[in-house]
């Protein structure tokens, strides 16, 4: 199963797709880690994370709709 998953991650169309997810999606990550401080985590409980994850997910939304808009 690796073997097969590093021959496909090997091909030009794989690359391309991850070079657009490090322009996309791992910039989110990043903010979430860097500057709003969910590295880490003191909530106990899926419910509890569950809704601090969707709170940053919401507010990260509202900002990028507010930079992009203006």
């Amino acid at each position: 199963a690796v073997a097969a998953w590093r021959v496909r991650m090997g091909t030009d169309d794989a690359k391309q797709i991850y070079k657009q997810r490090a322009a996309t999606a791992e910039t989110v990550n990043a903010d979430a880690k860097v500057h709003r401080g969910m590295a880490t985590t003191a909530l106990r409980g899926l419910d509890k994370v569950t809704g601090s994850a969707c709170r940053f997910a919401l507010t990260y939304n509202i900002l990028r709709f507010l930079t992009v808009s203006a």
